[in-house]
């Protein structure tokens, strides 16, 4: 009778022992899926935004101001450890900055089409150049990620590429280039024929020769609490400090300093004139799926 006894008394541990392991490895699973669920392995989403930005330029006399720019896209996040993830996507970024120079003026030494040495002396005053600038942004990021209860914090920093689907600019100023021959002591200022003139007023339009590149830049952000999907806010600097164009003029203005018709002279863009950058502040706002 005490062997029946103790073996239904470790029966019983065994299966409250049994019952308080399963109990246990259900709370971890539970605990585990909970945990999958709110810190997923894979991100998307959708987002849009604007922001002033500037493009410079070290052409000597260059004016330029902060422009409105705008932008909307898609991104896709991949995070492999909860605090530190993998960002890349596309924004249609869309901008009309617009520039000029006050006044400008180069000489320049050269052949003219009848094989005379030459000095050409070219100014320009009152140039207004409008740009128009449809790229499409591809970044490609490194994203820092904190947390506070159910709240998210985040920086990042990477690489944009900028792809050209639209880059185009309309120049207007008055234009002079006079010819002085030095053999002859002579100096001609009104033979329009001969690319002589003097104070004539020009308009021309034409594509920027924008060079698809990468463009730094750095960013930080704030997703709020959410179920399944989050709403976020992001501010993005573009450092700048890359040249969007190519190829460049050999002096400012080249395609007007000769003894060509005046009527067949063409400026080119002021941005293929001196080495450019893009910077500025964009604000984003989205969802997070």
């Amino acid at each position: 009778m005490l062997v029946v006894l103790l073996c239904v008394s470790v029966m019983v541990k065994a299966q409250d022992t049994t019952a308080v392991v399963n109990k246990v490895q259900t709370k971890n699973k539970q605990a585990k899926k909970k945990f999958e669920k709110k810190h997923k392995t894979v991100y998307w989403g959708l987002k849009a935004g604007g922001g002033q930005v500037l493009w410079d330029n070290d052409l000597e006399g260059y004016q330029s101001e902060n422009s409105m720019a705008f932008q909307g896209g898609f991104f896709i996040e991949v995070r492999p450890i909860k605090y530190v993830s993998i960002e890349t996507g596309a924004t249609y970024f869309m901008m009309k900055p617009s520039s000029g120079l006050a006044s400008f003026y180069q000489t320049h030494k050269g052949v003219d089409s009848e094989g005379d040495a030459v000095e050409y002396r070219f100014a320009a005053e009152r140039v207004v150049e409008d740009q128009t600038v449809d790229v499409v942004n591809i970044p490609l990021a490194i994203k820092l990620n904190a947390f506070a209860g159910n709240w998210e914090f985040y920086g990042k920093a990477g690489m944009m590429y900028r792809y050209a689907i639209n880059t185009s600019y309309k120049q207007t100023g008055v234009y002079s280039n006079h010819g002085y021959y030095e053999q002859w002591d002579l100096l001609i200022d009104d033979l329009p024929q001969q690319g002589y003139y003097s104070n004539s007023f020009g308009s021309e339009e034409g594509e920027l020769k924008w060079k698809n590149t990468f463009d730094p830049f750095v960013g930080a952000g704030i997703v709020f609490p959410g179920k399944g999907t989050s709403f976020f806010i992001e501010g993005l600097y573009y450092l700048g400090g890359t040249d969007l164009t190519e190829p460049k003029q050999d002096r400012p203005f080249e395609n007007r300093m000769s003894n060509t018709s005046q009527y067949e002279q063409v400026s080119g863009s002021l941005m293929e004139m001196g080495k450019n950058g893009l910077s500025g502040f964009m604000v984003n706002i989205g969802l997070r799926f």
